[in-house]
């Protein structure tokens, strides 16, 4: 048999052209690969299966959810440097217990403001990967 589409001969039992993928005739069932197939079981249908598919696929995968939080460090990191540069811009005339070490001494300002950073970085980052954890799509 030769297909209609690019004149290429096929074997007469053949439901597509190799070439251009012609399909020759309509099939009610997929074609059956060897060693693929589910056997029937008692109270095993194909709904069941599809409605438990669309159970798991709901939420994020374990893989999904390690890239999403590596890429929410990013906005975890800029949380931390604004908290703690608009901290310091409002508080550095305060006048803090310097520190001496070696001789030189140290205000405390931009330590206490790097500190309050970095906790409201770590509260940002824990509560927006907790809603990606309860997240669920349609």
């Amino acid at each position: 048999m030769q297909c209609p589409d690019c004149a290429y001969e096929v074997n007469d039992t053949a439901i597509f052209c190799p070439r251009c993928r012609f399909q020759f005739r309509e099939t009610d069932t997929p074609p059956v690969v060897p060693g693929t197939t589910i056997p029937d079981t008692p109270g095993h249908d194909a709904k069941s299966d599809e409605s438990f598919f669309e159970e798991t696929q709901k939420a994020f995968s374990g893989k999904e959810l390690r890239m999403l939080e590596i890429q929410l460090l990013q906005p975890a990191i800029l949380v931390v440097l604004v908290i703690s540069l608009c901290m310091y811009t409002v508080i550095s005339t305060v006048p803090f217990i310097p520190i001496t070490v070696a001789g030189q001494n140290f205000g405390m300002t931009g330590i206490v403001c790097l500190a309050a950073g970095l906790v409201a970085g770590i509260l940002f980052f824990v509560f927006a990967r907790s809603s990606l954890r309860k997240f669920r799509y349609r």
